[in-house]
């Protein structure tokens, strides 16, 4: 039998979305199920005090590579150094992965959103904006042990391994879809290869969302806080207009929406367990002014807000987060931003842990407004607060002017 090139075309399409659809499971309808059995076996892949790369000569590389930027960032001045902070996150991944504990060496780096990420030689890397947008424990938890769960299943070894056995097969396709004379072969083998090997990935993200949320049942932490954690960030993305989904290229992670709904539902059937509040705060109390103060000069004003409310939620008297919200607002300046503000800002005044700059923050919303006089009260008592704030010659001309 003779097969043309259209032939060829639609049926190679036809078999790599065959193949694709086929490593998904599917209910009796056939129908895709999304999220992981809540029985499967997911033991770890690796011994404890052995690193998931292999002597295998590539391996042995990728090693080498991030060992070296583990040696790097050891002296970046984007690691956050402070003593009690370091202590305490050390404290929850070693309570997460209890043998492998002495495997997982966590650095804090100070980059204002929500991420970390593990790589097989035991790195953990945990940006602050994490440490922000957590509220408890049990939200810092189940992103901590997620990232145990990629480590202990050697999933960045597989992928790795499928990411080079990709480009083989990358190279055959290509050959022969450009033999048969069809145009953007590049472009079409890489579409099928990038499709086949995210949802490959989907799969490991999925595998360690559910070994994170086991970890905090067995642990005595609120289950439900790992899927708050999907229920922030779609809430964050809303208000930063960012789009719900994106292209093939860019979803390497299951759909937010579906990692909650299946969070929230495993949830349900395990322990109310502890959030451990207090113990979280206490445990960034060092470097909270910080956090806020890097979200706010991202410019994100309405994700600023969101994550400031969930604060003041726990905390009514809140003084960082009641700044945080009304510094935002007051630089937003949108509608009855400025009202809101004013309202904010003056409640912060009364709160706990509230920072010297609130009084400024305050006081030049106030001369905005035309209320000289008090504006005048606030930014002299910020002087008096923070004798050594870098802004204070412009504080006095403003004060003079």
């Amino acid at each position: 039998m003779t097969v043309g090139r259209r032939g060829f075309l639609s049926g190679g399409c036809a078999f790599c979305a065959t193949g694709l659809m086929a490593c998904m499971p599917a209910d009796q309808t056939g129908r895709p199920l999304t999220g992981i059995d809540g029985s499967i076996d997911l033991g770890p892949r690796v011994a404890p005090g052995v690193r998931t790369a292999s002597s295998a000569s590539a391996d042995d590389g990728l090693r080498a590579m991030f060992d070296q930027m583990e040696r790097r960032l050891r002296v970046s001045r984007f690691l956050v150094r402070d003593g009690r902070l370091n202590a305490y996150i050390a404290r929850v991944v070693k309570g997460m992965a209890d043998e492998y504990a002495g495997d997982i060496r966590p650095y804090v780096i100070r980059v204002p959103d929500f991420n970390a990420s593990q790589a097989s030689n035991g790195m953990m890397n945990i940006w602050t904006g994490l440490l922000l947008r957590c509220t408890n424990e049990a939200q810092l938890a189940a992103v901590l042990g997620h990232e145990i769960g990629h480590y202990i299943r050697a999933h960045g070894q597989e992928r790795d391994g499928m990411r080079r056995q990709a480009a083989d097969i990358q190279q055959f396709l290509a050959f022969i879809f450009a033999g048969l004379g069809v145009a953007q072969a590049t472009d079409l083998t890489n579409l099928i290869l990038t499709a086949s090997y995210f949802n490959y990935s989907r799969d490991h993200e999925r595998e360690a969302d559910e070994i994170g949320i086991r970890m905090l049942s067995t642990r005595g932490l609120a289950p439900i806080e790992a899927a708050r954690n999907w229920e922030n960030l779609r809430a964050e993305s809303e208000a930063r207009g960012l789009p719900r989904y994106r292209s093939i290229i860019d979803a390497s992670h299951p759909d937010p929406g579906e990692r909650e709904a299946t969070l929230r539902a495993r949830a349900a059937e395990m322990p109310a367990g502890d959030p451990r509040s207090a113990a979280y705060r206490e445990g960034i109390s060092d470097i909270r002014e910080m956090l806020f103060e890097d979200q706010i000069r991202t410019g994100a004003h309405g994700a600023t807000v969101l994550i400031a409310d969930r604060w003041i939620s726990v905390d009514a008297k809140d003084g960082l987060a009641l700044y945080a919200k009304g510094e935002a607002l007051r630089l937003r300046a949108g509608g009855e931003d400025e009202k809101t503000a004013d309202a904010t800002l003056e409640a912060a005044l009364g709160a706990a842990e509230t920072p010297a700059v609130a009084w400024r923050s305050l006081g030049l919303l106030r001369r905005k407004m035309g209320r000289e006089s008090e504006a005048r009260e606030l930014l002299n008592d910020y002087l008096r607060r923070a004798p050594s704030a870098p802004d204070r010659e412009i504080i006095r001309r403003t004060l003079t002017s």
